[in-house]
């Protein structure tokens, strides 16, 4: 099963007592492609990146992947598309009372995509990749933001999805990690395993680093603005 489409019809949420994040909104979402979603402080990136991964549920209308109505979906019929999908939102997603080595295997042993042994040999290329070995055994709480964030990033790939999404990702990060964890995304998408990508993020040094489409989240409604790769101009 692949991801081959996402699609709001008519899809509203809200928080209890707040504006509406999104409202009757329909949108076609660009696929195959790395997708900057930028809004106002506030206007609800996060929300919007947790709706597509089946956390926050609408309070109205569908959201579709592959044509099936995510909102009337048990979690069972869900997890298929779920595991297909990585996200990292900020620093949260780490049990704390496991190493960061147990957090990375965790979801590959939990779903059972890879054998032990499998799963082992894929966690110690990603910890000498991000250059995390010395950490590698140590919980979250007793690690620098930095790694503790990039741990959070390393799991959000872990599982080579086709969906990621990313929450301000290069926040908290040094240098060297923004560049890792770029290339990271590169080669998966070299691959033709990581197929769609959604970033929220200020970050525009970050985001230069790819080659982007941009999707404005504005007063509850998203708009979709091509971006010349080269020139980095804005088609209106």
């Amino acid at each position: 099963m692949k991801i081959e489409n996402l699609k709001f019809e008519g899809v509203s949420f809200t928080h209890e007592g707040q504006e509406p994040i999104v409202q009757n909104v329909e949108f076609d979402f660009p696929m195959n492609e790395i997708l900057w979603v930028k809004a106002e402080e506030g206007a609800g990136k996060s929300s919007l990146l947790q709706i597509l991964a089946g956390l926050q549920i609408p309070q109205s209308g569908k959201y579709l992947i592959n044509g099936e109505n995510v909102v009337d979906m048990s979690f069972e019929e869900f997890l298929p598309y779920r595991l297909k999908i990585g996200y990292s939102f900020d620093y949260g997603g780490l049990i704390n009372n496991r190493t960061l080595y147990d957090n990375l295997m965790l979801p590959l042993l939990y779903h059972k995509v890879l054998t032990p042994e499998e799963s082992k040999a894929r966690v110690d290329e990603m910890i000498r990749e991000f250059g995390i070995e010395k950490f590698a055994q140590e919980r979250p709480a007793h690690v620098p933001g930095r790694i503790r964030k990039l741990t959070c990033l390393m799991r959000a790939v872990v599982m080579r999805p086709e969906v990621l999404l990313l929450d301000d990702p290069s926040v908290g990060l040094g240098q060297d990690s923004v560049y890792v964890f770029a290339d990271h995304v590169h080669r998966l998408r070299k691959e033709g395993v990581l197929k769609h990508v959604f970033i929220s993020s200020y970050d525009e040094k970050f985001m230069n680093l790819f080659n982007y489409q941009i999707i404005h989240l504005d007063e509850g409604q998203l708009y979709f603005q091509a971006v010349d790769p080269e020139k980095r101009v804005v088609h209106l």
